[in-house]
């Protein structure tokens, strides 16, 4: 990258944490969202794509093609699942606190 482009992702970077510090109030808010988006990425969702250019002379119904994109929409649904359920809970929190 150029300096100027470094300048810009760093000064966005730091515009989308410093939003984000500024709606999460706990550290346990910040853990959930953490754990619902990064580690599915990490863990389950980034090895499957760097698998598929090995894969790339299979059909797409062969097994190894199905389950791995089964396994993505699955942890997929999961992720996006425990973000609602953190955001239904955090209504509720402020809506008992009233």
């Amino acid at each position: 990258m150029t300096k100027m482009q470094n300048i810009m992702v760093t000064l966005i970077l730091i515009c989308i944490n410093t939003s984000m510090a500024l709606f999460i109030s706990t550290i346990g808010d910040a853990m959930t969202l953490v754990g619902s988006t990064i580690n599915p990425i990490i863990g389950f969702i980034l090895p499957v794509v760097f698998y598929w250019p090995f894969m790339k002379d299979q059909p797409w119904y062969s097994k190894d093609k199905f389950f791995s994109v089964l396994s993505v929409v699955l942890i997929t649904i999961v992720s996006v699942l425990s973000l609602v359920e953190f955001f239904q809970d955090d209504e509720g929190k402020a809506a008992d606190s009233c």
